[in-house]
């Protein structure tokens, strides 16, 4: 999170007056844990373990309690430090938030004029979103502390949304999010309908599925979500204007690539289209057998020249549609690892690229689940910056992977695979998987380093889990492996 507690210089008064010692339990005891916090720190351990203390002693602090404990600090050497760790204690009391995802918004309701002042000096922007009937006398004071701030660098935006009925709001809230500046925040009443606001615009930045932005929310734990009793409009509202994962769909704004998402519903399979916009050039990646004419009609209907046909992997629960391909079309080539053993027109290895037209893959060798996966990788500008896609086939799913107790998979090697090669890009990379069962589609690196089960754990343990899966045999493993060694070239 960018939201970090600053550091500021240390004076001990010389000639401190006395304090009252009449407070609660739970104040004391909050003043004294953070005493030992902050004892023997030097000021860059401060600044990451006060934010840790804040978050564990949140639920016990009011807002109330930052009068009292500037009060009882105020004569520590460590006062500045303790009253910002104060301010972060009653934010978290008074339901504020710093979603890991996208990690520069706080999301809050109406807090004290101290907390909202602290606040808004780490910020460059400050979106107040209450509907007029909403605001109270307060709201206005509160809201004049930010307007005071505006000459200083401070942005603030008075943008209201009342909720669901208010669709055209809604929806204008959500465009701004593109160029408003960060660290940001937005405020309602409760907190609760800018969640919202932030999850929406991230599934649409990601061009994520209803399925993934609730995944997505539930591991955030944005509280609209998961812990309100009377946000079922707030969730409907977002998850209506998102597409269910099923249909084909259309992937990132971007300047040079085209990317279609497709999906076989009997084996849960991702295909996807990549076309080159200047050429006219196209690949397809992970194809279905049974999908061949859906495929290409759409290739065709795209009006792209189709030129490869690509696999991740020897896939064991479909055919692929490669062989098939290339004897209604001769110049189509099939593309596959070099290291699988199959047979292919093009064989690859890591480090090599794939060029369609403009268009470049790189090629990472990710094996684990079999001895010949591959994941490949796209960059492509878009406005205001690249856009990096790693096409994983079944080394990573979203909030899993595959299995590795066939075709020579191994545990440990697909953990290091994905270590090496796919949790080291950046973070904001999307990452789109060869399969999902839950009506997800897309995710990111940093949402995989973050949540998923398996990958987050150990090496041990992970191998440890892997090896008490006790899956069933693939029902389609003995037609599709022999089918797919010869991949696409049918002698």
């Amino acid at each position: 999170s960018v939201f970090k507690v600053r550091k500021t210089s240390q004076q001990t008064r010389k000639d401190p007056s006395p304090r009252s010692s009449n407070m609660d339990g739970f104040s004391a005891e909050i003043c004294r844990r953070i005493k030992v916090v902050l004892q023997g720190r030097t000021d860059s351990a401060q600044s990451d373990t006060v934010p840790a203390a804040a978050v564990e002693l949140a639920p016990s602090m009011d807002a109330s309690s930052t009068v009292t404990m500037k009060q009882e600090l105020a004569d520590s050497a460590q006062s500045d430090m303790a009253l910002t760790a104060a301010v972060e204690l009653s934010l978290a009391a008074l339901g504020a938030q710093v979603p890991a995802q996208p990690g520069d918004v706080l999301l809050c309701g109406r807090m004290a004029d101290v907390a909202a002042e602290q606040l808004s000096q780490r910020c460059k922007c400050w979106v107040n979103m209450l509907a007029d009937h909403e605001v109270t006398s307060s709201d206005d004071a509160s809201f004049k502390v930010m307007s005071d701030r505006a000459g200083e660098g401070l942005v603030v935006k008075r943008l209201s949304w009342a909720g669901p009925k208010d669709e055209e709001g809604g929806l204008k809230l959500v465009e701004a999010l593109d160029s408003l500046p960060r660290p940001l925040v937005l405020q309602c009443a409760s907190g609760n309908r800018a969640g919202a606001i932030l999850l929406l615009w991230l599934a649409r930045q990601r061009g994520y599925s209803a399925a993934s932005a609730q995944q997505l929310a539930e591991d955030l734990d944005l509280k609209f979500f998961t812990r309100c009793a009377t946000c079922g409009p707030v969730r409907d509202w977002v998850l209506g204007h998102l597409p269910s994962g099923t249909e084909p769909m259309k992937q990132q704004k971007t300047e040079g690539a085209v990317v279609h998402q497709l999906f076989d519903p009997v084996t849960s399979t991702f295909t996807y289209l990549i076309g080159c916009r200047t050429s006219g050039k196209a690949l397809l990646l992970d194809p279905v057998l049974e999908q061949k004419a859906r495929d290409l009609s759409m290739v065709d209907e795209l009006g792209f020249k189709l030129q490869y046909v690509l696999n991740t992997h020897v896939h064991a629960d479909h055919v692929t549609s490669g062989g098939q391909i290339r004897k209604l079309r001769p110049e189509v080539e099939t593309i596959i690892a070099e290291s699988s053993g199959a047979k292919a027109d093009k064989l690859v290895k890591h480090g090599d690229t794939i060029e369609v037209g403009k268009i470049k893959l790189e090629v990472r060798a990710t094996p684990g689940h079999t001895t010949g996966c591959l994941t490949y990788i796209l960059r492509d500008t878009q406005p205001g910056g690249v856009s990096t896609m790693a096409f994983t086939g079944d080394a990573v799913l979203i909030r899993g992977c595959g299995r590795t107790d066939f075709q020579a998979g191994s545990a440990e090697q697909l953990y290091d695979s994905v270590h090496s090669q796919i949790f080291s890009l950046p973070d904001d990379t999307l990452i789109y998987p060869g399969h999902d069962y839950k009506g997800r589609n897309v995710s990111t690196v940093g949402e995989e380093k973050q949540y998923n089960s398996r990958l987050t754990k150990s090496k041990e343990e992970f191998v440890k889990i892997m090896g008490e899966l006790g899956l069933p045999y693939p029902k389609k493993i003995d037609i599709a492996v022999p089918s797919n060694m010869v991949c696409g070239v049918q002698d």
